[in-house]
């Protein structure tokens, strides 16, 4: 190799490492060494500034004590204590700012400010590349060396070869993962960016945001959480939405378990016709209830009241009876299809008069008309309930004449059934 290809070659180099140094890596690490400074000097100031407060505050203290030892009104002791006053009034709001401040500043998102290796990461960068290159060029001028001495030389030219090579591996692996680290903060950051003040984000809008397919955003999403970069982060099941906090997570494993019940629910009812159709009337009955509580709540007192508490719970007793029996569904039959819509539209009938502005004669008949008929309908519907309770009866009565005729037949009811008999 000529000493002109050395040169071209040293120039490459330089231009490269030229060009490395004025990349966007070695900017955002002055950044961060800026931000670092800052961050400090900020802290220095704020102590001095608690220190001055402080003695301020000491001050005021004694200044207040000894206009009281002297009688004085401390609000009414000439412009000296007006801008002691003036200073106390501003030195409070800025406490209060202070503390709005810090509130706000708990509120946000848990996530680390500055992650993990963001400073070594692109020290890893640099002196990775340094290494490499003059690695490299330790290798070409072995190997330059190797070429111009005797053949008797080629055994230790080449252990001296493999140093240089060695070295320049090392130093190139080190800086590939300073460029991985550092693409993994980058995204990372960009993920923060894209959910903003979201707790749930789809997957599919991270890899959208980092132009990145899902499944390498999830092995990030991953690690960043067990590196602890997302204090609280986590994925749904399916690995389809992240969860920034545990509120979020806690509110998905509850929507999930509802999801299961209901799932098993409904296929417990896809089996079970019966139990299915069951379920849609208890469902029905239960709007009916509902729609009836509401009429009567926005119907402050009176007699009408006590009416539709009445039906109301007469009404709940009817459903709840056949929820536990489902064999007298088809004793309800007319009752769901007739009886009670047409009682929920007379009172929506009579909540509707009742908040007519202008109460005329035929207003007011319809009114008593319906509270009459009301009655009616209460002691309908409580005879229905006590019809569905008539086989029960039936039941227990043959039961207990069976239970005494075999009682009697041992002679230990015999006395007892003479007479009744």
């Amino acid at each position: 190799m000529s000493d002109m290809d050395l040169g071209e070659l040293g120039r490459k180099i330089g231009k490269e490492v030229e060009k490395f140094i004025s990349s966007d890596e070695i900017k955002g690490l002055q950044r961060d060494i800026r931000e670092t400074v800052e961050k400090t000097v900020d802290d220095v100031r704020q102590t001095a500034r608690d220190a001055s407060d402080y003695m301020n505050r000491n001050i005021e203290i004694r200044w207040e004590d000894s206009l009281k030892k002297a009688g004085q009104d401390t609000e009414k002791t000439g412009p000296w204590t007006e801008a002691w006053l003036s200073r106390k009034r501003q030195q409070e709001a800025e406490r209060k700012a202070e503390l709005q401040r810090k509130a706000e500043e708990e509120k946000k998102l848990p996530v680390v400010k500055r992650p993990g290796g963001s400073v070594g990461s692109i020290l890893m960068i640099i002196f990775g590349s340094i290494g490499a290159g003059l690695g490299s060029l330790a290798a070409l001028g072995t190997l330059f060396w190797i070429l111009l001495t005797d053949a008797v030389l080629l055994g230790l030219g080449g252990a001296a070869l493999l140093l240089p090579l060695a070295f320049t591996g090392l130093s190139t692996a080190m800086a590939v993962a300073g460029g991985i680290i550092r693409g993994r903060i980058s995204r990372f950051k960009q993920y923060v960016k894209t959910m903003g003040e979201k707790e749930v984000c789809a997957v599919e809008d991270l890899a959208r945001a980092v132009d990145s397919k899902g499944r390498r955003v999830i092995k990030d999403l991953k690690t960043m959480i067990r590196k602890g970069w997302f204090r609280e982060g986590h994925l749904d099941r399916q690995e389809t939405s992240f969860m920034l906090t545990d509120g979020a997570y806690q509110l998905y494993q509850e929507a999930m378990v509802e999801h299961a019940r209901r799932r098993e629910e409904e296929e417990l009812l896809e089996k079970d016709p019966v139990r299915k159709q069951l379920k849609l009337a208890a469902a029905e009955g239960d709007e009916y209830i509902r729609r009836i509580r509401e009429i009567n709540d926005s119907i402050p007192g009176g007699e009408i009241s006590g009416k539709l508490c009445r039906l109301e719970e007469v009404c709940k007793r009817i459903f709840g009876h056949v929820e536990s029996n489902p064999e007298k569904l088809g004793d309800i039959r007319k009752f769901m299809s007739y009886y009670l819509p047409t009682t929920l539209k007379l009172v929506e009938a009579y909540h509707g008069f009742y908040y007519e502005p202008v109460q005329g004669e035929n207003i007011v008949a319809a009114r008593q008309e319906i509270e009459e008929t009301l009655d009616d309908i209460n002691a309908a519907f409580e005879k229905l309930l006590d019809k569905l309770f008539q086989e029960d009866a039936m039941d227990i009565s043959a039961d207990i004449s069976v239970l005494s005729t075999m009682l009697a037949q041992e002679g230990l009811l015999e006395d007892e059934f003479i007479i009744k008999k």
